[in-house]
């Protein structure tokens, strides 16, 4: 008899919560980018995020974390979690549809689970695991159905979804081996991640785009939200979810995710999905539900 790993209940709460804030990330990315350039939009959320992180940690009386060590970590940390990470969504979402990027970026469980065959060696992998990569495999090629001669297909909007969600699997990974046992709080790891950051951005940023200075209402207050509720705020629990829980369970928040895009998607920016979309977010959902499906194991009495 099989049972679906669920994230323990005291975390449950936290689980559908980063799951809902993260999936309106893409709605507020697409109104956002209706003033701003995908890199504005990145520099823009990531620096909000900071400085709500920031008082955060004033109200708290916490602070950033200390040695040099950990601000060494923390810098490899964001460049995966979110200098890449958040240059390619923004990309993407500017090229494609939330409803494309939310599909493609529920590749992240099975990118993390990849990882984690290649870097932690010790964990067998077992035919659940090869099964769910190949079936996650299987429901890209169907999102991207190139018999259908990639007519809709943006190379560039998927291949940067692509690269963020790569990225951002990698810094689940990273974040699991090197912050989970650390004596810092949550909320301090990830703002000392978001500082770096932000900076890393403030660095690279005048080289590449003019500034906006006439974006719309809407697109500043979808920024605001975007960088202080979905970033920020929504950083904390994530944290705070991989110390408690791991990044196996951190990463499937992907599937609650995929269904709060879709739907914002298709009912809030009136956007279409198609049935190579249906079947392939199908099979990767499939393939996620095999690899989290273990064998119940006796319960173990004193």
């Amino acid at each position: 008899m099989t049972t679906l790993t669920q994230p323990a209940k005291s975390h449950t709460a936290l689980f559908l919560t980063v799951s809902v804030l993260f999936g309106g990330n893409y709605m507020w990315a697409h109104f956002a980018l209706q003033s701003f350039s995908a890199l504005e939009v990145a520099w823009g959320r990531t620096v909000l995020a900071a400085a709500t992180l920031a008082i955060v940690l004033l109200i708290t009386k916490d602070h950033y974390p200390r040695g040099k060590e950990i601000w060494i970590k923390l810098n490899i940390a964001a460049i995966l979690f979110n200098t890449v990470s958040f240059v390619g969504m923004a990309t993407a979402v500017s090229r494609i549809s939330t409803v494309q990027v939310s599909i493609w970026n529920a590749l992240v469980p099975l990118v993390t689970l990849g990882f984690v065959l290649v870097f932690i060696p010790e964990e067998n992998p077992t035919w659940r695991r090869v099964t769910g990569l190949s079936m996650g495999f299987l429901g890209a090629l169907f999102i991207a159905h190139p018999w259908s001669g990639l007519g809709d297909f943006d190379a560039i909007g998927t291949g940067a979804i692509m690269v963020g969600t790569t990225s951002y699997a990698a810094g689940l990974v990273y974040a699991r081996r090197n912050f989970v046992n650390v004596k810092d709080t949550p909320t301090s790891i990830a703002a000392g991640q978001m500082l770096c950051a932000s900076i890393h951005f403030t660095l690279i940023l005048p080289w590449f785009v003019t500034i906006t200075t006439d974006a719309s209402t809407i697109s500043l207050i979808s920024l605001l939200i975007l960088g202080v509720v979905g970033t920020g705020i929504t950083y904390i629990m994530i944290q705070t979810l991989i110390k408690q829980s791991g990044a196996g369970v951190a990463s499937d928040t992907t599937y609650v995710i995929l269904f709060v895009a879709i739907m914002l998607g298709i009912v809030v920016l009136g956007e279409a999905i198609n049935v190579w979309q249906i079947i392939g977010s199908a099979l990767i959902l499939v393939g996620l539900v095999i690899i989290n499906t273990k064998e119940r194991t006796p319960a173990v009495t004193p």
